[in-house]
């Protein structure tokens, strides 16, 4: 962690210092006796310097900041109202425990998109269970940044930004919560950085330049009910444990890069109900020990799932339990010689028809995979062939011929294809029997960029 990170900091001590005398005051006095006031302002109004358990109401209208808030309690009431930010630093600075904000715009904050200490529309830093709800941040490297800061809840944001820095950006800050928030653009939609407990839950991530959702060193993260759609990469827990990953959608992640979802040496992984559409790869499993894919649908994409080992990390365990592929040019492939892959109930477009019982079991195992899947995951140009005659010929033949099977990712009792009852499916998506043409749009990009998808014990080329 570059030591430059963090303290251009207001001074967080005379928070401590007012809090102590105010604790002593109130023992003296009685609690009633320092009742703090309700203020009213309006707009031109000096933002004041408020005290401990102040109300303040913002009048709609424009106010000029950066404005910082250092007493704990405080309740920042600002619907209708905009706060402007300056020409360098944080526009809405909040340094103690129990603040609440709602309804307030920000517009604007200081120049600086460094990804470890960014201007932001909003900071919060010591600001332990502090609520910020219904504000809207447009024109700042960073909507909300929040830093030492434990149960933070943001709800109901609309972020809006570019792509210099992450649209939130969380560090050493536990059970973090994001719900019903919309973020476009920006480097990461959300970077989670030694942020244990945290929840991503009924969120949009629209176009981030980067990942839409970037965890790093962090336990238990929770990703439900989320929409990413159209990312230059994708999303991704990284060097973590503990991810949960269910009913999201990951949606037309299509370039030389791009996935719905990266799982890089991540423990304890479960991914189940969720919706990988027309990503270039759908779900990426890389030096992951102990992931969990099910009930999850892959359509309309270049491969369904990819399992890799970085350079210098250990072999993937994976379990594919319950997943339907349809309309991919690859629905698994596997470059990792010692990888663990357990496939068990899935239902695969190209599985033969077969159930004589009527038992919703085809009656032979299906390998949903080929030589030709693991040679294009290293030279992703080969993609480009995926649909010529020869390969599919010689597929049909490792598909049928149990000498040349690879029998190792063999199914032994997929379901009829279509089955599907896990999480949801965008109404707009629709199978290609012939392979779809984010897969090989995706290829064709590759090819163009002069990339190499899969390097043998390599992890690919990310952006940092």
């Amino acid at each position: 962690m570059p030591s430059g990170r963090r303290r251009r900091l207001p001074a967080a001590g005379r928070v401590l210092a007012a809090s102590a005398v105010t604790a002593v005051v109130a023992t003296w006095l009685g609690a009633g006796a320092l009742a703090a006031p309700t203020l009213t302002l309006a707009p031109g109004d000096e933002l004041p310097t408020l005290t401990a358990g102040a109300r303040v109401i913002l009048a709609p209208g424009t106010y000029r900041g950066p404005w910082t808030v250092e007493a704990e309690g405080v309740v920042i009431e600002g619907a209708g109202a905009t706060l402007l930010g300056g020409a360098a630093g944080s526009t809405l600075v909040l340094a103690a425990p129990g603040i609440r904000v709602s309804g307030l715009t920000v517009a604007g904050a200081g120049p600086e998109a460094d990804l470890y200490a960014p201007d932001a529309g909003l900071w919060l830093v010591g600001c332990h269970d502090c609520r910020v709800a219904g504000v809207s941040v447009t024109g700042a490297p960073t909507g909300l940044r929040v830093e030492d800061s434990d149960g933070v809840i943001v709800s109901g944001a609309r972020l809006d930004g570019g792509s210099g820095a992450p649209g939130l950006t969380v560090f050493a800050s536990a059970r973090f919560r994001l719900e019903d928030s919309t973020v476009r653009g920006f480097l990461d939609g959300i970077y989670l950085e030694s942020a244990d407990d945290a929840a991503v839950v009924g969120s949009e991530f629209v176009t981030a330049a980067r990942y839409a959702l970037h965890s790093m060193y962090s336990a238990n993260t929770t990703l439900a009910g989320n929409v990413v759609r159209g990312g230059a990469v994708g999303s991704a827990a990284m060097y973590g444990r503990g991810l949960r990953a269910t009913g999201n959608t990951f949606e037309g992640h299509v370039g030389p890069l791009s996935f719905g979802l990266l799982a890089l040496e991540v423990k304890d992984a479960v991914v189940a109900g969720n919706a990988f559409v027309g990503n270039t790869i759908g779900a990426l499993v890389v030096s992951a020990p102990d992931v969990t894919l099910e009930r999850n649908l892959f359509t309309d994409g270049g491969f369904g799932v990819l399992v890799q080992r970085s350079r210098f990390g250990g072999t993937s365990a994976v379990r594919l339990h319950d997943n339907v592929f349809t309309g991919n040019v690859s629905a698994v492939a596997v470059d990792d010689d010692d990888a663990s892959v357990e496939l068990r109930g899935n239902a695969f477009e190209g599985a033969p028809r077969l159930d004589r019982d009527g038992d919703g079991v085809v009656d032979v195992p299906h390998v949903p995979s080929s030589s030709f899947a693991m040679l294009a995951s290293r030279q992703p140009d080969l993609s480009l062939y995926a649909l010529s005659p020869g390969v599919v010929l010689w597929e049909s033949i490792e598909a049928t011929v149990p000498a040349v099977r690879l029998m190792t990712l063999a199914d032994p009792t997929p379901r009829t294809y279509p089955s599907w009852s896990g999480g949801p499916r965008p109404s707009g998506s629709t199978a290609h029997p012939a392979g779809s043409v984010a897969g090989l749009l995706g290829a064709a990009l590759l090819l163009a960029a002069g990339l190499v998808l899969a390097r043998p014990r390599g992890l690919p080329a990310a952006p940092a």
